[in-house]
């Protein structure tokens, strides 16, 4: 990983920039899509809910999903079994109609070799049959018209070049309406009338779109064909209420057409398209598809919808979606850094006064939840079966968000032994959030049957991938739950897995390197903490719960968590410790690790910031015990020249130094800079080595005692032009206005007036001497 530097570069005055020969580095840091950063604990679902995926509720425009019901080409499959008798299998209609490249059949056709191509295929053997010639023609013509219904449209054979296959004009070649009237079948009679419905469509001939639909499919019928021309139907209609009406049909009455329909929908007719309903079931429809769009609270809609359909399938879908709404407005901002809802409404102002708007919108958000409870759970006892179940369960999610740990235990224990697996897997989450909430967390027995509950959802995740949004979300708030008892290596190694499991989208596990080991340990832990790290990964008896989370997580390496002990140490300025630590690792560690060898390559007692382009050598073989070492010894020494070489070193690992990477493993200029894995750095950054990283403290300390200590007029006017530099960087080094400029200037102090008067005949005066640097002197 290379060390990240800020978007924001160094602010100094152009004024220094000539004198001090500073070098700035630009940055990027990176971040994900809010939709990945979203928590969502809720995924239970009812048996039909697959066709409405697209809908769950998501940051993004729709929800991406990589899978889409097959309900209805499997019941097409089944027409063809029913006209062709039970000898065939369904599963050879499907690989023929839905796996075959219609130039595959056509030329398998042509060659007479349909039989040796399809060996042992039921469909084909049956369409062989001089019974079934009609039917085998059929599928030739509907395979010939692939060519021009789908996205990739063929010009010509790419597999045979030359190929005598042709996509010829139907509209020359083929006469529909006498092929229609001449099939005296009635099952290929509709079949043809779909095939010339859905080629109209396409050719924009809308008026033969409706006449074929009159005739063919307006009256009841039980094919799949029927909603399917209703959809191509009801997009030729022009009165946008009815079309609104036809196309709530087509939801409500197939799977396929469920993502186009809402594409297709116009909105805001609401009134105008429930008119038309015949009856409160379709008026429910009309509700729902309204709903399944909005991204705002939308309890009215769930009333409504109650009212005219209790059982109804889309309000359970619904009241999901309000669920995952609400945990995306509260677990959010609470369990990310990027501080705010995956989805912001443009009347909503963050950025003015940040922790404002966040504690309005939480009290806002609260009372809506418990609106939203109160509602379902008036509502429960009239429900019944899978719908009661899946109620319960969204009432125990709501009481889990609302921190209301005993209530939600109570309602998920309502969850009926019987309920199907997806609401007893939600149970399983629910009693891990009682267990993280109410538990001994540091009882062996609690943390083994943690693992259960999270290994009950994994063992979904292969049928489901939508469920590592629900595993992301649960081990985020379970290494919260596990920080707050004052375990940082379990709470580290959950938060390592909970990136893991984040949809794939944020993949730096799948290849693992050093930082993604001990990143979250830089932020978070002490020395202490680190040993029980270290502890943890040397132990070989773990426990159930161990082993899953070290699995992924833990580092091969023990010199990674060394190397960031002795780290803390030394920000701790704790000399003795960090040299101890640092002396136990292979002393070639720096040099074959992380980016050392690029950033720990420079002498660390030249002050960089003294140092034009040129004169800097990157050649340097630094190690970090032996700087260590050097460092105590100049301590022990404490003279004007050994205070002097500390002051230089402590200068530069500073964020404005050379060596910063024996403080930090990433850099930014001093601005706040924030990433998606572990927000804001700035405040512990500022404390490292009591502010020396952003503020120079611990530098000028040293540059004081030198200046007092040192004999050597040389040496005392490097120490006076060096205390400047850090009186400059120290009040530059928060963000400063205009407006507090002009009330609080810099002021270059005693030490600059000095190195222009009491050293001007210094041998560092002369090589740093420079009108715009006499300039700060009033």
């Amino acid at each position: 990983m290379e060390p990240k530097i800020s978007p924001i570069f160094m602010r100094v005055f152009s004024s220094l920039l000539f004198v001090l020969s500073v070098q700035f580095s630009f940055a990027c840091g990176w971040s994900v899509s809010p939709e990945t950063n979203r928590l969502a604990l809720f995924k239970a679902q009812r048996d039909g809910f697959f066709k409405l995926t697209p809908f769950y509720y998501s940051a993004d425009n729709y929800y991406a999903t990589n899978t889409v019901s097959s309900v209805d080409q499997e019941k097409n499959c089944l027409e063809w079994k029913k006209k062709l008798g039970n000898g065939i299998n369904p599963d050879d209609v499907h690989k023929i109609l839905y796996e075959t490249d219609s130039e595959q059949f056509q030329t398998a056709f042509e060659n007479k070799t349909l039989k040796s191509v399809f060996p042992k295929n039921t469909f084909v053997e049956a369409l062989l049959l001089s019974k079934n010639k009609a039917l085998l023609n059929y599928i030739l013509l509907a395979k010939k018209l692939e060519y021009g219904n789908v996205e990739y449209t063929k010009w010509e054979s790419w597999d045979q070049v030359g190929s005598n296959y042709k996509n010829y004009d139907l509209e020359d070649n083929f006469d529909f309406e006498k092929k229609i009237k001449s099939t005296k079948d009635s099952f290929l009679k509709q079949r043809y009338a779909f095939l010339a419905l859905r080629y109209y469509f396409y050719a924009q001939q809308k008026q033969n779109v409706m006449q074929l639909y009159d005739s063919y499919f307006a009256t009841e019928s039980n094919t799949i064909l029927k909603p399917w021309a209703l959809y191509y139907n009801a997009l030729c209609v022009e009165n946008l209420p009815l079309q609104n009406y036809l196309l709530s049909k087509v939801f409500n009455s197939c799977e396929e057409k469920s993502f186009a329909v809402l594409q297709h929908y116009n909105w805001k007719l609401t009134e105008e398209t429930l008119a038309l309903a015949q009856n409160d079931e379709e008026r429910s429809f009309i509700l729902s598809i309204e709903s399944l769009r909005n991204p705002a609270p939308d309890l009215k809609a769930i009333k409504a919808i109650y009212e005219l359909s209790p059982n109804s399938l889309f309000l359970s879908f619904l009241i999901g979606r309000e669920v995952n709404k609400l945990e995306d407005w509260i677990f959010t901002p609470q369990y990310t850094n990027d501080g705010t809802p995956s989805v912001v409404f443009s009347s909503t102002d963050w950025y003015e006064n940040y922790a404002k708007a966040k504690e309005e919108n939480f009290n806002k958000d609260i009372l809506y939840l418990r609106e939203l409870e109160y509602y379902l759970i008036s509502i429960r006892e009239q429900t019944s079966g899978e719908q009661k179940d899946y109620i319960t369960a969204a009432i125990a999610q709501l009481c889990f968000i609302d921190d209301q740990v005993d209530e939600g235990k109570k309602y998920t224990d309502l969850i009926s032994s019987k309920a199907n697996a997806s609401i007893q897997m939600q149970k399983n989450i629910q009693l891990a959030l009682v267990s993280l909430k109410q538990d001994d967390l540091k009882d062996e027995k609690v943390q083994n049957q943690l693992y259960k509950y999270f290994d009950s959802v994994e063992n979904l995740v292969e049928t489901d991938h939508g469920l590592f949004k629900n595993l992301y979300s649960l081990y985020r708030i379970a290494s919260s739950d596990f920080r707050k008892k004052g375990d940082v290596v379990k709470a580290g190694l959950l938060w390592m897995k909970s990136d893991i499991k984040n949809e794939g989208e944020y993949a730096v596990y799948s290849n693992p390197y050093f930082f993604s080991y001990i990143g979250y340990f830089d932020r978070n832990a002490s020395v202490k903490d680190v040993d029980l790290l270290m502890a943890l990964q040397q132990k070989t008896d773990k426990t159930p719960f161990e082993k899953y989370i070290c699995s992924g997580t833990i580092a091969p390496n023990i010199n990674y968590y060394k190397d960031l002990k002795g780290t803390i140490a030394f920000r701790n300025n704790n000399l003795e410790l960090a040299y101890e630590t640092f002396s136990s690792m292979p002393q070639d560690f720096w040099e074959k690790n992380y980016e050392y060898k690029n950033y720990l390559n420079e002498n660390p007692f030249t002050p960089k910031i003294l140092q034009k382009q040129e004169e800097r050598k990157f050649d340097y073989r630094f190690n970090k015990t032996d700087f260590i070492a050097k460092l105590i010894q100049l301590k022990k020494q404490n003279t004007g020249s050994s205070n002097l070489q500390l002051a230089h070193a402590y200068f530069n690992v500073s964020y404005l130094g050379n060596s910063w990477m024996m403080t930090a493993y990433d850099w930014s200029s001093g601005a706040s800079y924030t990433d998606y894995v572990y927000g804001d750095n700035t405040e512990n950054e500022k404390k490292y080595q009591n502010g020396n990283y952003y503020n120079l403290k611990t530098a000028k300390m040293y540059y004081e005692k030198a200046l007092k200590m040192s004999k050597n007029s040389n040496e005392k006017a490097m120490a006076s032009l060096m205390i400047f530099e850090c009186n400059y960087y120290d009040h530059y080094a928060e963000l400063i206005s205009e407006e507090e400029e002009a009330k609080n200037p810099f002021k270059a102090g005693k030490e600059l007036v000095n190195f222009y008067s009491v050293y001007k005949t210094t041998p560092t005066f002369k090589k740093y001497n420079c009108p715009l640097l006499k300039s700060f002197i009033n």
